[in-house]
């Protein structure tokens, strides 16, 4: 075998182990609209596209055939490889969307590893969907001491805002009416983004062709914002729009 087939014959299974983890990242853990990356993502990223070429790259260098110990050394290559691969996706995978809370006027996106989850009350809370985000509700105290103390713990003792504490959580089924009574009609938007009048249009015919049949509320997820679409009657999740979802 040539140095060259050698390393073609890595090259393949490094690209299709690279296709499999694009399938993941983009259509599993972190799907539309969901497709924003933390610092900490992008060197995933870049070390998992790296680890794809370097293990072919190392081995055209090795490779001499008959030389001793070049199983080793191709092994070495492989394993190297392998840990960057999954060293990669397994920080894509800690870092997805996991919890999408309402709180006040929005939905806030966030990863396991934004919460404590020692202090998540009902195991239900983390029954993921496959490829979607637990739906949560953030409610305010209604006791004016409890109220006061939670400004005091956010303000003053550096505790999380009410979002990121699993403490006042209420899943969203259980929370549709306020979060319905804080949206807004889907055609409001639409008349205030004629740019994205196209998007919201094919987003209206997948869902019915009734533009008053939905709703959307603004919903944050680290550097982006989208809108979160729900159904007027219902206030169930319809689906979800990269676009600047803030009105006057």
């Amino acid at each position: 075998m040539t140095r060259s087939r050698a390393a073609l014959n890595q090259l393949w299974p490094s690209l299709l182990l690279l296709a499999v983890c694009a399938g993941l990242v983009l259509f599993v853990w972190h799907p539309y609209p969901f497709r924003q990356f933390s610092q900490s993502d992008k060197f995933a990223l870049a070390l998992i596209l790296t680890a794809t070429f370097i293990g072919p790259a190392l081995t055209w260098i090795v490779y001499k055939k008959g030389k001793r110990g070049l199983l080793l050394d191709l092994v070495v290559i492989s394993l190297i490889q392998l840990a960057a691969f999954g060293w990669g996706a397994m920080s894509l995978y800690q870092n997805r969307p996991f919890f999408m809370v309402f709180t006040v006027d929005r939905f806030e996106v966030l990863s396991r590893r934004d919460v404590d989850l020692t202090t998540i009350p009902d195991a239900k809370f983390l029954e993921k969907p496959f490829a979607g985000t637990v739906m949560l509700f953030a409610n305010m105290p209604s006791d004016p001491a409890a109220y006061q103390r939670l400004l005091r713990e956010v303000m003053f003792e550096g505790k999380p805002d009410l979002q990121f504490r699993p403490e006042f959580w209420s899943p969203y089924d259980d929370r549709k009416k306020p979060v319905l009574q804080k949206s807004r009609p889907l055609a409001e938007l639409r008349g205030e983004r004629p740019d994205s009048s196209a998007n919201i249009d094919r987003l209206v015919n997948r869902h019915g062709g009734d533009i008053d049949r939905l709703r959307f509320v603004p919903a944050l997820f680290r550097d982006a914002q989208f809108a979160v679409i729900l159904d007027a009657d219902n206030g169930d999740f319809v689906d979800a729009l990269l676009i600047n979802p803030w009105l006057d």
